[in-house]
């Protein structure tokens, strides 16, 4: 008898995976599913980390071209002012995730893998993720200002100073207790 008449008689209906097999199947799919996630959460955090550095980079290209524009203006006094002020305002094409200006915000109300301008201080912050990918772990901002190098006052005297993007806390924001 042909195979596909065994098949339509139901000769072989009774036939099929076994409770150990199926067990097996299932673990399977779960081992790759669990590795699939784990390599996406890994790119995703890796993603967010070469787009902060890239920002990061631009930032301070930028922040050297805004003190080299003014010293080839003949204008080095002016570069001091500089100090405090928000760099994204330099850039011609701010970030995706940059929030905007804010006055002492509460950072727990904002989206993290963002970035905004603390008038308040004059601190660019960087909101991190909760993965916490990067070096500062356990923190969950990372702040930074516009200022002058140390002897930058001396050197303005000689027509030279450095002004620079400078990292100046990690810093953890307490949870709130509701």
């Amino acid at each position: 008898m042909p195979i596909s008449q065994k098949l339509v008689r139901g000769q072989w209906a009774g036939q099929g995976f076994t409770l150990f097999e199926l067990a097996v199947v299932v673990a399977v799919i779960g081992i790759l599913i669990v590795v699939l996630l784990s390599r996406v959460a890994f790119y995703r955090d890796e993603a967010e980390r070469l787009a902060y550095e890239q920002t990061l980079t631009a930032l301070r290209t930028e922040v050297q071209m805004q003190t080299y524009a003014l010293m080839i203006a003949g204008r080095p006094k002016e570069i001091p002012a500089l100090a405090g002020q928000n760099p994204m305002n330099w850039l011609s094409q701010k970030p995706a995730n940059y929030l905007g200006e804010f006055y002492s915000p509460d950072v727990k109300k904002l989206v993290t893998g963002n970035w905004f301008f603390d008038r308040s201080d004059g601190k660019l912050v960087y909101l991190l993720n909760q993965s916490n990918t990067f070096d500062a772990k356990g923190f969950d901002l990372l702040q930074f200002k516009v200022s002058l190098s140390q002897g930058a006052e001396v050197a303005l005297a000689g027509g030279a100073a450095k002004v620079e993007l400078v990292l100046l806390v990690s810093k953890k924001v307490p949870q709130s207790s509701h």
